[in-house]
Formats: C-alpha cells, structure tokens, sequence
C-alpha cells in the first residue's frame, strides 16, 4: 500500500472507501493529517490534482473544509484556483459550510481571496458560487485591487465574470431558507417526495442559483473504457475539449493507432498501470510528445543531499527518473515513437524521439557537467527554438502538442537577458535576467497564439530534484519556486510539483505504486484535459 497522500493526489483517482478505511483503521486521525515533507493534507492534494470524486470522499469521512496547508491557503482556495472540477469541487467544500471560505491566501498568491482566483482562473461559475454565499466583492489584496480589478477583458469569460460578481449575495443562508420555504418545499409536496430529498433538492437549488447540473454532459467520456472505440471516443474528447483539431482532425489515423495501443495494454502483463482509467490516461499523454529538459549543471555532480548521501546521487537519479518518464509517456505511443531529450547546458538538437534505451545510454555517457544554471535562456535556445519557434517562422504545422518537462535542482544562474533587452546589472548569481524562465513561458504563450495556435499547445512541468542543505541557496530556490507560482499569466500552461523527485522516488519501494505517483505528475500539467 502506498499512502493516503499519494492515492488522494492520484491522477486517475485511486482513493476508495475500502482503502480510505484502511488508512483510518491505523491512524484515525489522518483523513486530516498533514504530510511530513509537503504539509499537504489528503483533502489538499486532492484538491490541486482536481479530483473532485476524492474531494466528496474525504469530506464525508471527516476531512476538514477549514484546515490551511503550511503556506496558508485554504480549502477553498485551492478549490478555486485548481486546474480543472473548480465548480464541483467549490460547491463540494461550500455544502460543508467552511468559515475560512472568504479568506485570503498568502503573500506570495498576493493575500488573494478564493473569489479572487476564480476571477483570476475566469471561470464565472465558481464566482457566481462564491459571490451567493456571500464573498466580499470589496475587499482588497496586498496590491489594492477587488475582484472587480482582476478581469482580464481579454479572456472569453470576462463579460460572464462581471455579470456574476454584480449578483447581490440576497441567496445567502437567509435567502435560501425562504427559497427553501416558498419553492422548494411546494416542489417537494407536488411530487409527494420527502425523503429521500436529496436528488430533487439538489436539481432545485441549482435551478434556483442557476448553476449548470453536475451530471454528465455531451462529450461526457466512457467512464470504463475497453474497447478500442471507447478509448478512441475519449480521445476525441480530450481534443474536442483541448481545442486540438489542428493536429488531430476528424478520423486522424494517429489517434486511432493510439486508441488501438491502448486497447491493446489492457492485456499486457507487464504493464502495471491497467486500470481502465489509467491505460486511458496513457492514451491521453500519447497525444502530446514528450520533451525531457535536464539539469545538467556542476552541482549537479558536486552537490550531495544531506548526511548519508553522495555527490552525483543527484545525477544518477535523475537517469533513473527520465527512464521512467521516458517508459510511461510513450508506453500508449504507437509505432515506437519516443521522448525528446534536451540539457540546460548541452546541445543535442538531434535527441529526438528516444527510446528508454537509448535515453539511458546517452545519460550514463554524458560524462561529467561542470556549468551553471541558465535554464530560462536555453529553455528558449534548446528547446522552443528548435521545437516550436522552428515550424512557426517556417509556417509548418507543428506535428503535435508538446509536454515540456523541467527538472532542475536549484534556481536560475547565469540567466542572459531575453532577446532584445538591453542587459541590466548582473545580480549575484550573475544573472542578467533572473526570471527569464517564466519570461520564455509566457512568451511562448504570445507566439503560438499570434500563429493561430492555442497557448496551451505547448504545456510546461518543473520539478525538483535535490535536497538543498545551504540556507542562502534554499531561499534562492524558494523565491524562483514563488515567483513560477505567483504569475497568473502562466498559471494554464505550467505546473509545479510540489514533492522532490529523487526524495519520492526513492521511498516507492512498491514498482506499481511508483509507477501510478510518476503517472499521477506527467499528467498533472494536463488536468483541464482531463475528465476522471
């Protein structure tokens, strides 16, 4: 068995009630339980990993709506501000009555308020919710703008947006008990139905408040999928939803060898991940090609983790990591396409579509790196430049979505100013420009969409691997982490793990449980994608 943190984060969802239980029957308190390194509880990682099934399975098993992980943010907040099931997930935690669902979040998310992120996340469902329940539409965050002064005019939403936040929050509790009195109760009588009450009274209120029903809606995908069709109608699904009918057209052969893959690993006595749900997440992730970006900086090598550890333990896991990577992403990737392997420091413009073989070779032969850490400016150089921004000068088509993976094990250094920007003073990690990395990911955003792409063509993970034991260069760490998590302008396209790679690796002695926490991070930048 793995644990309660790992199964309610998991991507598909594995928590169950047999299982939840299990948990409960060794510690009966940690349904509420922080995790030792992360801080995150259950009900939170469940929450960032949009699983709203998960969310409604801990919630009625004790789960506090109230209780703040170590940065601060609550319940709702997360909720809020979550990739995907932001709706489901808000009316989740509100039928629990949470005090903290107004308040606002840290100063790093600029003392945000749950209302603030649903504007921010332009979803105008979720602030319709909040603003009902009585959210302050008021109240100011650390940089003295309201929800009202968060629209962006420029996403789709905007309009419905400032329609819900205008709503007055007269359907509060007072308002829905005459609601309940004057309607939903004569709607009870004329049915003769009582109890159970809860399906209609959920249909009422929700005609009521005027939000769309939960329940499965056209292009709802096959919940068990088993047949080649099945998976080939999810996929079509995924495109449909993702807007990516530019690379996969109506009938694409590609996404019916994929379907065809998918159907077939069902069978497959070594693949561990045969759920229906999680070989159909493997059909997902064969849509995108994946692009391994690797540290490949001295520390690397000259850095060890702590006591009992060695300098290059962080090279050698990082080998056994990309494997797995390599193996899981392509695993439901016909005609034996492979990963894309990119360095910070080295070039390898021809390290495409590898094998784990041949992934494995190229790293245990790489020899020892001695450079620094400008991972933003060849984010641009080795891999945009040669991956995106090559077909969009050409006017080609880009054959597919990419999935841009990121490890690195520390912070920006040497970083160069972004292409016709006049150098400023170099700092003391003698960069000219420290956020170049998020710079390069919001400007990738601006060109695909200037080329009629989606910006979400291009989706972006950064993940950690190491444990810094320097104090000066954890708090280095800590503020590229906060600065990547602060920008709303990337929030679509680029996920943060919150776990250290190597750190949790390491304690999957389990190869399926392993294998299913690996499954669960590839597919996190995907999660509005998704439909579990």
């Amino acid at each position: 068995m793995g644990s309660i943190w790992d199964d309610a984060g998991a991507i598909p969802p594995v928590l169950n009630p047999i299982k939840l239980q299990a948990y409960r029957d060794k510690d009966p308190d940690i349904v509420n339980a922080p995790e030792p390194k992360s801080g995150l509880t259950p009900l939170a990682k469940a929450l960032l990993a949009g699983n709203a099934s998960t969310v409604k399975l801990l919630l009625d098993n004790g789960a506090s709506p109230d209780q703040k992980i170590l940065d601060g943010r609550t319940p709702m907040y997360l909720a809020a501000d979550a990739s995907r099931e932001r709706r489901r997930m808000v009316q989740l935690l509100l039928d629990k009555n949470p005090v903290t669902f107004d308040e606002e979040g840290p100063d790093w998310a600029q003392k945000n308020t749950p209302l603030m992120a649903a504007v921010k996340r332009d979803d105008p469902e979720v602030v319709k919710l909040l603003v009902e329940r009585g959210a302050d539409k008021e109240k100011k965050n650390s940089a003295g703008k309201t929800a009202n002064d968060l629209v962006d005019e420029s996403k789709p939403n905007s309009a419905a947006v400032r329609k819900a936040l205008a709503i007055q929050a007269s359907k509060g509790v007072g308002g829905l008990m005459t609601y309940i009195k004057l309607w939903v109760l004569p709607v009870l009588a004329y049915f003769g139905r009582f109890g159970p009450l809860a399906d209609i009274f959920d249909a009422a209120s929700r005609a009521f408040f005027g939000v769309r029903e939960l329940g499965p809606l056209p292009g709802e995908d096959v919940s068990e999928p088993a047949t080649a069709e099945d998976f080939k109608k999810n996929l079509d699904n995924m495109v449909a939803r993702g807007g990516l009918e530019k690379f996969f057209p109506p009938d694409d052969p590609y996404v019916k060898q994929v379907a065809e893959k998918a159907a077939a690993l069902k069978d497959d006595p070594n693949n561990l991940l045969n759920s229906p749900a999680q070989i159909d997440a493997l059909a997902k992730l064969a849509l995108y090609q994946p692009v391994v970006y690797c540290d490949d900086s001295g520390s690397m090598w000259n850095e060890d983790n702590g006591p009992g550890t060695n300098k290059g333990d962080r090279w050698n896991s990082q080998i056994d990591l990309v494997k797995k990577m390599t193996d899981i992403t392509t695993r439901a990737v016909p005609n034996k396409g492979g990963c894309h392997l990119r360095f910070i420091n080295r070039d390898t413009p021809e390290n495409n579509h590898l094998d784990e073989p041949t992934i494995e070779q190229i790293l245990n032969n790489y020899g020892r790196g001695t450079g620094w850490t400008p991972i933003g400016t060849n984010l641009r150089k080795h891999v945009l430049d040669q991956l995106v921004y090559k077909d969009l000068d050409d006017g080609t088509l880009i054959k597919r979505p990419l999935l841009v993976m990121c490890i690195t094990d520390g912070f920006p250094t040497q970083e160069r100013a972004m292409d016709g920007v006049t150098p400023g003073p170099e700092d003391a990690n003698q960069n000219q420009d420290a956020d170049r990395f998020r710079k390069e990911i919001r400007k990738c955003g601006q060109l695909l969409e200037a080329k009629d792409y989606k910006m979400e063509t291009v989706r972006f993970s950064i993940s950690r691997l190491g444990n810094i034991t320097d104090w000066e260069d954890k708090a280095e760490a800590d503020k590229f982490w906060d600065g990547l998590r602060s920008d709303d302008q990337i929030q679509d396209v680029l996920y943060m793990t919150e776990d250290i790679l190597d750190e949790k690796y390491q304690m999957k002695k389990d190869q399926k449980d392993l294998e299913i926490w690996l499954l669960t991070t590839l597919l996190a930048p995907m999660q509005s994608l998704l439909n579990f």
